[in-house]
């Protein structure tokens, strides 16, 4: 297990978005059927959906596909069918819906990877906009087939490099992503979790030998000033990530939001670096660990 800490500093002369505007994440779903205390076991449909963004470098012309089963797919500048692009999975956190893809990868790239947004399992307003990762077993269940319905559907219609399939989330959606990621360890090439704990980690429904053997790689990004944050929490789940051998980065930041751009640039350089490149997260052996200062920049 390796163990990098690199805590950094938020830059904020680089695209400052650090919270999601919410006015922008619901107009394009519409469902009055949902309602507080629904928990979905099968998506509502919507049609299709083309949306531009402006970024502050310039226009952004991705398409962003709103499909059916609550999957919403991010589709880079320029694609090129010819290519096998990475895919990355994105589970939104709480409060939010499967269109945070749309605000989440124009600030991880343009340009590297094909994006698919996960819908939440539990319906939080009455209109359907906004959903939850809820954290029962059967729930874990629906977020894991909606997960691999998201894989297969971005497969079918894109151009997937199928050995570079990441699963990412921020806060309860990263916590999501890992206890799907660690079920499923054959089918990720890395986890990712911006702000999600590990959650119920060494449940009966994770195979620990499977773990073992695949050494999934994973990256936590943490802001270490937000309350969501345990230093004790950090360190428990650590610990089980050495039992199993994971191959693990962390990076802590100093601010109280894992939402801005330069976790963000962050993540699209490991995944370039370890997924895409194939260089080793670990540096001599399994147990390395090799920590950095704080950033000065």
């Amino acid at each position: 297990m390796v163990s990098n800490l690199v805590p950094r500093l938020q830059d904020e002369h680089r695209f400052p978005m650090n919270r999601f505007d919410a006015s922008l994440l619901w107009n394009s779903v519409a469902d009055d059927s949902a309602d507080d205390s629904c928990e979905l076991e099968e998506p509502a449909s919507y049609g299709t959906f083309d949306e531009s963004c402006d970024e502050s470098d310039g226009e952004c012309s991705s398409v962003l596909q709103s499909a059916p089963a609550g999957e919403t797919f991010f589709v880079p500048l320029s694609y090129e069918p010819n290519y096998r692009y990475p895919l990355i999975v994105w589970l939104h956190s709480d409060g939010f819906n499967e269109n945070q893809v749309c605000h989440v990868m124009p600030h991880v790239s343009t340009r590297n990877y094909l994006g698919v947004g996960v819908r939440g399992t539990q319906a939080i307003d009455a209109a359907g906009h906004r959903f939850d990762w809820h954290s029962s077993s059967a729930a874990m269940d629906v977020a894991q087939r909606r997960v691999l319905h998201a894989v297969r559907a971005a497969t079918s219609k894109y151009s997937v490099h199928p050995d570079r399939i990441v699963l990412a989330g921020y806060q309860r959606g990263g916590t999501m992503a890992m206890q799907i990621a660690m079920r499923n360890p054959e089918m990720f090439a890395a986890a990712i979790s911006l702000g999600g704990t590990l959650g119920r980690v060494g449940g009966a429904t994770i195979d620990l030998d499977q773990l073992r053997q695949r050494r999934l790689p994973m990256l936590w990004q943490w802001s270490i000033q937000g309350d969501h944050y345990s230093q004790e929490t950090l360190v428990k789940e650590i610990q089980f990530v050495m039992n199993v051998r994971s191959q693990i980065e962390i990076r802590q930041y100093r601010n109280d939001d894992e939402m801005n751009t330069v976790v963000l640039s962050d993540l699209n350089q490991w995944v370039m670096d370890h997924v895409v490149g194939g260089a080793p997260v670990a540096k001599i052996n399994p147990w390395d660990s090799s920590p950095t200062s704080f950033s000065e920049n």
